[in-house]
């Protein structure tokens, strides 16, 4: 994982965002949290198995959904399978060495 600050780069409201293979985070400070860390890590680990383009296709069909459907951006973004596997695990440093592939699947 290779991570570069960037407070430009980072869209508003978010710490972090992944884009295989870089981390770009808003601050010097983001680094010290190990949470964020992680719930960067599952994410550069679902867009490896998904072969990046496709973790976009979905990512961006999945919310477009779950947008029309909820009616609520931030709600539609927390909804996300990606999203809600990184937000639930983001606190087991050890998650990634127990993950099996596709472990976003179980929480569409």
């Amino acid at each position: 994982m290779k991570v570069i600050v960037a407070k430009y780069l980072t869209p508003v409201g978010f710490r972090a965002i992944t884009l295989f293979p870089f981390v770009i985070i808003r601050s010097k400070e983001a680094l010290l949290d190990p949470h964020l860390l992680t719930h960067e890590r599952i994410h550069i680990h679902q867009q490896r198995e998904l072969l990046v383009v496709f973790f976009y296709v979905w990512y961006i069909l999945e919310f477009l959904i779950r947008w029309l459907l909820l009616r609520d951006r931030k709600a539609a973004y927390r909804a996300l399978s990606f999203e809600r596997e990184a937000y639930t695990n983001e606190n087991d440093p050890h998650y990634l060495k127990r993950r099996s592939l596709y472990s976003f699947l179980s929480y569409f």
